[in-house]
């Protein structure tokens, strides 16, 4: 891929890069090239490096165990650009799902090691990297948030048995006045579940 398309697509995914920053990025980072097939990460590995991919599509998949028989979930799809293994990166955890390549993918490979010297010489790059990926994780949960909350209460007889579900995970609740609900909340609404 030509070094002004991925510099255009690496801009998409971190806008905050200014023009030099990408371009520093870009000739730090190896550009690599992927086949349909091939597990570009897999759950239950530690490993910590980013992929910055450029096009392509993707499937994700999370294997449990339930009674006794090994069940793998295909749990999401999505398509290049994006980021992948954002996580690992900065919080050096165990990856939480294999994603695979669906079609030919082009990306930008970033080790530890790399990434441990752009924190050194790049800082301004480091943190807008890191920024990037504390949006992306905040979406993700709230995006999963929002889903399971509108699915409980809305595949729930009423409203109340809904909310009472919930609790059951998550805690206790309580129908407030609209006096209460000011003091506590000011004038923010809240979000709105019908069942």
């Amino acid at each position: 891929m030509e070094t002004a398309d991925v510099v255009e697509i690496v801009a998409q995914v971190i806008p905050d890069f200014e023009a030099e920053e990408i371009q520093t990025l870009v000739a730090i980072m190896h550009q690599r090239q992927a086949q349909a097939g091939t597990i570009m990460l897999s759950q239950g590995d530690t490993g910590r490096e980013l992929l910055l991919l450029l096009n392509g599509e993707f499937s994700v998949f999370y294997k449990c165990r339930v009674n006794l028989a090994t069940v793998a979930m295909n749990i999401g799809n999505f398509p290049g650009p994006g980021l992948l293994g954002e996580v690992n990166l900065v919080l050096q955890a165990t990856r939480t799902a294999t994603v695979v390549c669906r079609s030919q993918c082009d990306y930008l490979y970033l080790d530890a090691e790399t990434y441990d010297k752009i924190v050194l010489e790049h800082p301004r790059i480091a943190i807008k990297i890191v920024t990037k990926i504390a949006s992306m994780i905040h979406n993700r949960a709230e995006q999963t948030r929002r889903t399971m909350y509108h699915n409980l209460i809305k595949e729930s007889s009423s409203p109340s048995v809904g909310i009472s579900r919930l609790g059951r995970w998550l805690g206790k609740w309580t129908r407030i006045t609209d006096d209460m609900s000011k003091r506590l909340f000011g004038s923010f609404e809240g979000e709105n579940f019908n069942s």
